[in-house]
Formats: C-alpha cells, structure tokens, sequence
C-alpha cells in the first residue's frame, strides 16, 4: 500500500500563474498519495504593493497593464461567483490551510515540519532565497523551475525562452541547493510553444503543465520508480534577471505580444 506523501508548498499568491499551478495540482493530487498539509504564502516578489505595481508596469507597459488589471478584476468577480482562481481561493476549496509569512526561513515555523512528518518541502515561485535552515528543513526541498537548466537559470524563464525563439519551455524539478538553480535534477517535463503564443500564454499554460506533473512525480516517492537525480553540469550555465522594457519591446518587435 503506498504511503502518503505529505507536502508543504511555499509560493507567492496570483490567480494567473501560481493559481493554475495549484489547480492543476491539487486535482492531481487527489487521485493519489500526495498530500498537500498546507501553502506558505510570501509576498509577492517579497516587496510592497506599489513596488509590484511598478515592477509590473515596467515589464508590460501602461497598456498592457491596464488589460492585466482588467482581467485580474474578472477574476476577482468570478470568485465572488464560487469560480475559484486565486492560491487562497482554490485552497480553501480542497480544504488546505494557507498560512502568510514574512519568510520562510523562520527557524519557528519550520521545525513545525519535522513534527508534521513532511516529507516534501516545495517551493513554486517562491519570491525568496532559502537559506540552510529551509534546506534542511525536510528530508526533500525541491523547486519547480519553468525552465531548462542550467541554460535558464535565474526569473522570469517562460520570457527568456520565448525571446530566444525557443520552440519549447522545459519544467524542472530540483532539489534546492545554496546556489540558486543549480541543485540535482529529479525531472523535466517540456511544454511547447505555439506560433502565436503570447508570453502570459506561455507562463500560464506551463504552471498548469507543472501543476499535474509535479504531483504525479510526488505521487512515485518511496516507490522503485522514483527517479535517480542527476547532477547539473554547469559549463553552459546562464543567469537571467527579470526583464527590463527594453527586453518586452524586443518581444513585441518580433511580432509576439506580451498578453
């Protein structure tokens, strides 16, 4: 008989990337052994509301922010709706506890792990760095990377990848390590590229793709298929920051859009 495998998710909260990774995963999860105790919420890219707001206007334009805005309202409205959307709202439906935390290396919170039997500690887009403490805080810390490694390396790797005219994106399942990005595969998972994929498109449909991948990789823990991890080589490494204006006008000028 298979044994649960119990989980804690760090992530940072939006309806449009990390809620369809949790809805994709938690419908998975469900048919099988994973068990999701509970979903840390850090703040978003870990600064203030108008930080994000300049952070976002920057990377879309005042345009294309305006449209994001409208379409974080109707999600909004569709959750008044009982259409759940948002990490918050599609937890409260599959009855998992969400906790907010100003970090996750609080040394109090996360010994609560070890009494909790967690066997998975998980971060999808978490905004911080995880120290030692969070790196040993579970007998697995693995990280859900939208991207090849070690080619893509560092945020925001969906546009990275769709600016290089990649023909796909590559989910990576990692153990964390104190350098970021760079820990021992435990598995890949591709995502193609469509002709007229926009860069939310691409983003979007890659954390639902990891979503149901990830928990079906869980779901083999303590099982003979689990997978063998494999070391990165890190000779053709590349880092990558969070794109600038100039790199979304790059984008566009090679006839994709943003949204």
């Amino acid at each position: 008989m298979t044994q649960p495998v119990h989980v804690v998710a760090v992530t940072q909260s939006d309806p449009f990337f990390t809620g369809r990774f949790f809805e994709a995963f938690l419908a998975e999860a469900g048919r099988g052994p994973v068990r999701l105790l509970e979903i840390v919420v850090l703040r978003n890219f870990n600064e203030s509301r108008l930080a994000l707001l300049q952070r976002l206007w920057r990377f879309y334009g005042s345009a294309d922010l305006t449209r994001l805005l409208a379409r974080y309202a109707v999600t909004r409205l569709f959750e008044r709706f009982g259409s759940p959307r948002s990490v918050e709202a599609l937890a409260a439906r599959a009855s998992v506890p969400v906790r907010p935390l100003v970090t996750i290396n609080d040394e109090g919170y996360l010994r609560t792990l070890r009494s909790r039997q967690v066997d998975v500690l998980l971060s999808v887009s978490a905004p911080e760095i995880f120290r030692q403490v969070a790196l040993a805080a579970a007998p697995l810390v693995l990280n859900v990377h939208n991207g090849r490694l070690p080619q893509y390396r560092g945020m925001m790797p969906t546009f990275w990848a769709l600016l290089n005219g990649e023909g796909e994106v590559t989910i990576t399942v990692h153990s964390m390590a104190a350098k970021l990005d760079a820990g021992d595969v435990f598995a890949e998972f591709p995502v193609p590229i469509g002709p007229t994929d926009t860069a939310f498109d691409v983003s979007a449909r890659a954390k639902a793709v990891a979503g149901r991948e990830v928990a079906r990789l869980l779901a083999r823990l303590g099982t003979p298929d689990w997978p063998t991890p494999r070391a990165l080589t890190m000779s053709d490494q590349r880092y990558y920051k969070f794109p600038a204006a100039a790199d979304t006008a790059r984008l566009r000028a090679l006839g994709r859009r943003m949204l």
